[in-house]
């Protein structure tokens, strides 16, 4: 597997990772109002890395790279728990500084994954189905 910045060529299957995803991590969101249009606009300006083996994109990651935020990761659902996601969160270690991140606090599997990775939870903001941690990590830099 390696790790590259995002290409022309996978942009449109990262769109549909990114929606899949979306629509079967967040139930407890009206995700009848994602759309594949969403990526683009969610990820404007941020560093995007992607997961790749033979040419297939496995995930990806978006940093917001000024305040080194992880804004996106996103495994590709049938490939999940094999190691692509810890591939990506170690290649943002190594690459930006003091990282950061929000995950929503009904996000179980996610919280434990960041935990398990040395994140640290910062603070709780309350937003009814939407409240979130702001988690911090140290990075290998």
């Amino acid at each position: 597997m390696q790790i590259i910045p995002l290409q022309p060529q996978h942009l449109d299957e990262i769109k549909q990772l990114y929606l899949e995803s979306r629509l079967a991590t967040f139930t407890w969101l009206d995700t009848s109002l994602f759309e594949l249009s969403d990526f683009e606009r969610e990820t404007e300006g941020e560093d995007i890395w992607v997961a790749c083996e033979s040419n297939e994109v496995l995930g990806f990651i978006s940093i917001w790279a000024p305040d080194s935020f992880i804004h996106h990761l996103y495994v590709k659902p049938s490939n999940l728990r094999i190691g692509i996601g810890l591939t990506l969160l170690n290649f943002a270690k190594q690459h930006y500084s003091h990282l950061s991140l929000k995950c929503f606090t009904q996000n179980s599997r996610a919280i434990d994954f960041y935990l398990a990775q040395g994140f640290t939870v910062g603070e709780r903001v309350d937003k009814a189905a939407e409240s979130y941690y702001v988690m911090h990590c140290a990075s290998s830099l």
